[in-house]
């Protein structure tokens, strides 16, 4: 009796001197956590991405808006109205869209900025095109919740540049 409960202690002692399986349970328990923080790095980029996209999209559309329209927007008699140009944007920003990500137009107006004699063509017009933004089905929005934020089903942004027209 003496020697089996001699052995038992021994084999408690080597068992908890032992720590060759410690690593991979250590490594079981950040499992989980790191694929989180993965997961929130990719969920993160891809909506980055996105919105540079849109960002970008935006910025060329209304460039496009400042070559083709005319110069003279701003002048008292026009030869063309800026909302003449509202089907070709829509449909430049439309093309863009993604199945997950829209671009959809809100507005495309015209300011008309500075004084006569200010620059060459006084008042010089600027095209404003105002564009919608919405990400739609994120895969990893619960994910969210754990950094603290509420889970979210879509992210909706507004896109604003301006552009001056240059015409023809």
């Amino acid at each position: 009796m003496f020697v089996l409960s001699k052995y038992i202690q021994q084999e408690a002692l080597r068992l908890k001197k032992d720590q060759s399986g410690a690593s991979i349970i250590e490594f079981a328990i950040l499992l989980p956590l790191m694929l989180a923080t993965f997961a929130l790095i990719a969920e993160g980029g891809r909506l980055f991405w996105s919105y540079q996209n849109a960002i970008t999209g935006v910025r060329d559309t209304a460039r496009y808006v400042g070559r083709i329209a005319p110069s003279d927007l701003c002048a008292a008699s026009p030869s063309a109205a800026i909302s003449d140009y509202q089907t070709a944007v829509s449909n430049t920003l439309s093309s863009l869209s993604t199945t997950n990500i829209t671009i959809g137009l809100d507005d495309l107006s015209l300011e008309c900025v500075g004084t006569s004699g200010e620059y060459r063509v006084s008042p010089t017009p600027v095209a404003v095109l105002t564009a919608s933004l919405t990400i739609s089905d994120l895969p990893f929005a619960p994910l969210f919740q754990l950094v603290g934020g509420a889970e979210r089903t879509q992210i909706q942004t507004t896109v604003t540049d301006r552009s001056r027209v240059f015409g023809p």
